[in-house]
C-alpha cells in the first residue's frame, strides 16, 4: 500500500491553481458572450437592386432565347475561343434594331447593341450588372473592330443603357 505524506505530496503552488481557474473563468465568459453578441447585432438590411440589375433580372426571366454569334462573343472577350454564347434577349425592332443580351451562363456578361440597317453597322457594348462599360465592338458589313471605349462610346453607351432602363424598369412617379 502506498501512503504519501504531506512532505512528499506533489508541489502545486496556490498561484498556479489560481491562474488556471482565472483562465477557465475568462474562457467560459467569452464562450457565453460570443453568441449573445451575435444575437444582439441587427441583420444587415437587404441591398436595394439598381435599375440595371432589375432590368437584367427581368431579361433573364422574360427574355427570348437567343445566341450571340461566336465571332462577336470572342471579340467582346466573353468566349476565349470562338463559341456562341447563349443569351436571354430583350429586343426592339424599328428604324434601328436595339437589344439587351444577358449571358445565361454568366449573368455579369451583359451586351447592349444597336444595329443600323441602312449603314449595315452594329455596335456592341459589353457591360456588367454594375453598368460599367468594359468593351466596345463595331461590326461593319460583317467585319468586327474591337476597341477601347472612348468618351463618345461612353456617352452613346449611357444613352442606350438609359433606353433599356426606361423600357424595362420605368421610374416610379
Amino acid at each position: 500500500m502506498l501512503v504519501m505524506h504531506a512532505a512528499h505530496a506533489p508541489a502545486f503552488p496556490l498561484r498556479k491553481r489560481t491562474l488556471r481557474r482565472t483562465r477557465e473563468v475568462v474562457v467560459t465568459i467569452l464562450l457565453a458572450a460570443v453568441p449573445l453578441a451575435a444575437q444582439s447585432q441587427k441583420p444587415a438590411a437587404p441591398k436595394t437592386k439598381t435599375r440595371l440589375a432589375q432590368a437584367i433580372d427581368l431579361t433573364i426571366k422574360n427574355g427570348h432565347d437567343a445566341i450571340l454569334p461566336p465571332h462577336v462573343s470572342n471579340l467582346l472577350g466573353i468566349s476565349p475561343q470562338e463559341h456562341e454564347t447563349r443569351v436571354k434577349q430583350a429586343v426592339e425592332m424599328g428604324e434601328s434594331i436595339r437589344g439587351l443580351d444577358v449571358s445565361t451562363d454568366e449573368h455579369n456578361d451583359v451586351v447592349v447593341f444597336v444595329e443600323n440597317r441602312l449603314t449595315k453597322e452594329t455596335t456592341f457594348y459589353l457591360t456588367s450588372r454594375r453598368g460599367l462599360l468594359r468593351r466596345v465592338l463595331s461590326v461593319r458589313e460583317g467585319v468586327g473592330y474591337p476597341r477601347r471605349p472612348t468618351k463618345d462610346d461612353q456617352d452613346l453607351f449611357r444613352k442606350e443603357k438609359q433606353y433599356w432602363l426606361d423600357r424595362l424598369v420605368p421610374k416610379k412617379p
